[in-house]
């Protein structure tokens, strides 16, 4: 295909019409579209009779190219749905209600929820056996009106279809119409995962699956997450969701006893703290950014009665006051600096910060908010 060449009009900014196209059409029939390049510009997305690149071509003739391990993969993803399709319409009765291919995995919907774990794990092996059956793929074209004598086909034939037809037959499994790309023998696809599953629309089941040179990437991505927990908690592999439950088990009884030393903290440094107030126009700032577990129960324990209060940590504070106004305050705020967001009622509000602010700016900040009352 390198030495192939297509003709290309634009149409708009890096968008060209393009007759006669050789590249898959993104979404078509569920599938992923094709990439390449067409002379040394990336292809980034393909609709029907256009394209679209990352930069700017002349109009004319350009040599293509299409990535043909692309084109590998989405073959091994397409096949092993129409296989999980079959299995799961010959053996349990559930029909394929979508198909969605996408860059990380595939999806499937059938027709049932709450579909059971023995039916599912039967399924994932009834796959991978016909995978290993090294089963022939055939493509057959039938006339319309043959195509539409055929019977106890899964998939009815769309209406939309006018001219021939084609199957894609999968030995006595499955034949089904289609117009995507799939490989030629079962034993091709290599390996079937299923990564997930949930309930949608109420009564349908989506399954999210893997094949092929994707299955085998998210095994090694996992082997090498389960080796560096290893690494971290000391353990055999099948001893890592104890040590785990271990380890939040402890995390949780010191997040609590760390809570309770800084509620104890903050009752003992609250006078002191109150008075490093700032007085500015006859408001009393307190500002406090410094501990983040104080940071968040400090509020409890000012008088709030004598005090206007900031208190936080990073980019994320909290303006408490019983007599200071501090909707209007942080309004102000908001309307001198666009970059940081903010509201609240009267006595309390949040402020979101652009970015993390020193002491001496934010006491700036306030006084800012306070200037434009």
């Amino acid at each position: 295909m390198e030495n192939m060449k297509v003709s290309i009009k634009k149409i708009s900014d890096k968008t060209y019409e393009i007759l006669n196209s050789p590249f898959y059409v993104d979404g078509k029939g569920g599938q992923l579209g094709d990439r390449g390049t067409i002379s040394d510009v990336n292809i980034v997305e393909v609709k029907e009779n256009l394209v679209i690149l990352d930069k700017d071509l002349e109009d004319g003739e350009h040599p293509y190219f299409i990535d043909e391990n692309r084109r590998e993969d989405i073959r091994q993803q397409h096949t092993a749905q129409h296989i999980f399709s079959a299995e799961a319409y010959n053996n349990f009765g559930l029909n394929t209600v979508g198909f969605r291919m996408a860059e990380e995995y595939t999806t499937v919907d059938l027709d049932q929820k709450d579909i059971s774990k023995e039916i599912i794990d039967k399924l994932e092996e009834l796959v991978n056996n016909d995978i290993k059956a090294d089963i022939v793929i055939e493509e057959e074209i039938y006339t319309n009106e043959e195509a539409h004598k055929i019977e106890n086909l899964r998939r009815a034939i769309k209406d939309k279809i006018k001219g021939d037809v084609r199957f894609i037959r999968i030995g006595d499994i499955d034949i089904c119409a289609c117009a995507g790309f799939h490989v030629s023998r079962t034993s091709e696809i290599e390996i079937f995962k299923l990564i997930n599953h949930e309930n949608i629309k109420g009564n349908y089941t989506r399954f999210y699956f893997l094949a092929g040179e994707r299955a085998k990437n998210d095994y090694n991505k996992k082997h090498d997450i389960i080796k560096r927990l290893t690494n971290v908690f000391s353990c055999k592999d099948d001893e890592i969701l104890e040590m785990l439950d271990k380890s939040l088990t402890e995390k949780a009884k010191i997040t609590t006893e760390l809570k309770s030393l800084s509620i104890k903290y903050a009752e003992l440094m609250v006078k002191d703290f109150e008075n490093t107030f700032i007085e500015y126009k006859g408001h009393k700032i307190l500002v406090y950014n410094e501990d983040e577990n104080l940071a968040n129960i400090l509020g409890r324990f000012v008088n709030l009665d004598n005090f206007l209060l900031l208190n936080g940590y990073d980019k994320n504070f909290s303006l408490n006051s019983n007599i200071y106004d501090c909707k209007e305050i942080i309004l102000n705020i908001t309307k001198s600096f666009p970059t940081i967001k903010g509201g609240g009622a009267k006595n309390k509000g949040n402020i979101k910060l652009d970015r993390a602010y020193n002491r001496n700016e934010l006491i700036e900040l306030i006084k800012k908010g306070i200037d434009e009352q």
